[in-house]
């Protein structure tokens, strides 16, 4: 099925509205009302991709997608505390020896500083393999504001990659939560969540108030010149079920399966194979080479 930059710079493909192509041209991003933040080392300008056309869903890329009207924060208020009065949101919220909160959303007392309660909010996007074939569209699109009829790019979607990083994310801040006795709210599309659901067999999740990891699911839907951002369902779990499920998860091949992969390369790549018993170690043998903030770079992080 075709694949392609289907929002870019907040504006739908079919939009060609003059407020649109002056979005396009400021690389405007609406839903933060600032310029896009996205870059590639393919372009000299922003990669302004909000959304790709995957095997017949609109899949977010960037999380700025998910603020569109602050419907999220909205929804997410208005669940846990019944109403958006004395409500704000604070993003990137640091939690020293932990990391950071994408958001915080703090209920406070009228006209005080006192916090009554508080939630966590991160959200969990789409990532792309192959997103040269994905820039390759994008800088058709900016060139002639338009895509040939039936144009499809040979990038995909890694959900793997996706749920391999974020679920201890989930495990790690969804104890800090229970400890505390708060919810933590993961903002996902609908079929990346899917995913997660399948892979990880978490069909017979339900929705309990009394648990405090929330997946808060929403998804992408075609209204004539543009997407909206519509909530779909809710999940719940403890973190207990959720370590169950991905101790459990049984996608794991047998080891007579790496064994066979050991013995072929015994067979082909001895050559270049560090001998531990040789006092110099051959020229070719090297580590993985580090990303620009000193991790090794994966083939999904060519591009943020």
């Amino acid at each position: 099925m075709a694949k392609y930059p289907s929002e870019i710079f907040g504006c739908y493909l079919r939009n060609i509205s003059p407020e649109a192509e002056e979005m396009r041209r400021k690389y405007w991003c609406p839903f933060h009302e600032s310029p896009c933040y996205k870059q590639s080392r393919l372009i000299d300008y922003p990669f302004g991709v909000c959304t790709a056309h995957v095997d017949g869903q609109e899949i977010a890329l960037c999380p700025r997608r998910f603020l569109e009207k602050n419907k999220v924060f909205h929804d997410i208020a208005l669940s846990k505390f019944g109403t958006s009065d004395n409500v704000l949101v604070f993003s990137e919220v640091g939690l020293p020896g932990i990391g950071s909160f994408d958001f915080v959303m703090v209920q406070h007392k009228p006209l005080s500083t006192h916090v009554e309660d508080f939630v966590a909010i991160e959200f969990q996007t789409g990532q792309t393999t192959s997103t040269g074939q994905l820039v390759k569209g994008f800088k058709t699109f900016i060139i002639d504001r338009r895509l040939p009829e039936g144009s499809s790019y040979h990038f995909g979607i890694n959900m793997y990659d996706i749920w391999k990083r974020t679920f201890t994310q989930i495990l790690n801040k969804g104890i800090i939560m229970e400890k505390w006795g708060k919810k933590i709210f993961w903002v996902v599309q609908d079929p990346v969540f899917n995913y997660f659901q399948k892979k990880f067999r978490l069909s017979d999740m339900g929705y309990s108030k009394n648990h405090c990891s929330v997946f808060s699911l929403y998804d992408l839907k075609e209204n004539g010149q543009r997407l909206d951002l519509l909530p779909t369902r809710m999940f719940s779990s403890t973190v207990d079920a959720l370590f169950d499920a991905f101790r459990r998860n049984d996608d794991i091949p047998p080891v007579e399966r790496f064994v066979e992969r050991l013995e072929s390369k015994l067979t082909g790549d001895m050559k270049i194979a560090l001998h531990l018993s040789r006092e110099k170690a051959p020229a070719k043998f090297d580590a993985p080479k580090p990303g620009a903030t000193g991790r090794v770079r994966e083939p999904s992080d060519e591009f943020k």
